[in-house]
């Protein structure tokens, strides 16, 4: 599987596992969240303030000690034993070729009231200095990266488009046209050549190059929860937001894992300890 999944990816863009967490693990983890969400969107307890509002489409950090209470304490462990889980990181292990290092769990939903189509980009706009700085690094094949986002269906889904192999060139005239044109005016367009809508039941995974040419649906009359999973090479780590996750300096924070699940986790706090204990002391 592992040859096969590194092929599509290298040559499409994107893969699709199916079934990758079976039926009763995905329902158990969609109970989880809804509390989760639920809370978040009260009172995010990484800054005391609602998350979002009503409009909101995404959450970071759900292993958050915070969005533990009321006896939800298991909801940790069952998050945290999915990222570590030994068929999600055969994956992330095909699409990045070495050890895969834990940097983010987030929530995708559907918005409460306003629904839109989401626009059309590259990720790869959003860091280069300039469109001719972007097009030397699509058309060089620098577009592989060092990280994969594992969306994992909890709930039926067909959010997300892609444009397969389009990591590995520039825009056609027509998909210039709909993503960079007239200062991108038509990006929400639903004419994109040759898109892909990927459609996911629960259970089912779902990664796909940034680069490539893609965007996401927000309908509020469309159900979604999809759990993402975030991890770095382990040779190319990645300290942000995502990665600042101090919880995991308590001692007692693993404590309801089973030992071959911790080692997974203390790669990950032997990477970030350092960092963490500097934003601490910054912050005091």
């Amino acid at each position: 599987m592992r040859d096969e999944l590194n092929r599509q990816w290298n040559s499409e863009g994107y893969i699709v596992v199916r079934g990758l967490v079976d039926g009763a693990r995905c329902a158990q983890i969609a109970a989880l969240c809804e509390p989760i969400l639920a809370q978040w969107r009260r009172e995010n307890p990484e800054n005391g303030t609602p998350g979002g509002g009503p409009d909101a489409t995404v959450m970071r950090h759900l292993n958050h000690p915070g969005y533990l209470k009321d006896g939800r304490v298991e909801g940790k462990g069952e998050i945290l034993r999915l990222v570590a889980d030994a068929k999600v990181l055969a994956v992330c292990r095909a699409i990045l070729q070495e050890e895969p290092l834990f940097r983010c769990t987030s929530l995708f939903m559907n918005p409460q009231e306003n629904s839109i189509d989401g626009n059309w980009h590259r990720d790869s706009q959003f860091h280069c200095s300039d469109e001719e700085d972007e097009r030397q690094l699509i058309t060089a094949g620098g577009t592989a990266g060092t990280s994969v986002q594992l969306q994992i269906a909890l709930v039926p889904s067909a959010d997300v488009e892609v444009v397969p192999a389009s990591h590995l060139r520039w825009d056609t005239a027509a998909e210039y046209a709909i993503r960079r044109a007239d200062a991108q005016i038509n990006n929400r367009c639903n004419d994109m050549p040759n898109a892909l809508r990927v459609v996911l039941e629960p259970g089912d995974a779902l990664a796909f190059n940034p680069c490539a040419l893609h965007r996401g649906r927000y309908h509020a009359d469309k159900l979604r929860r999809t759990l993402m999973l975030t991890y770095t090479k382990t040779s190319a780590p990645r300290f942000d937001y995502f990665s600042d996750q101090p919880c995991f300096l308590d001692p007692a924070y693993l404590d309801k894992l089973d030992v071959e699940t911790r080692p997974f986790f203390a790669r990950f706090i032997a990477e970030y300890q350092t960092n963490w204990r500097k934003e601490y002391e910054r912050g005091r």
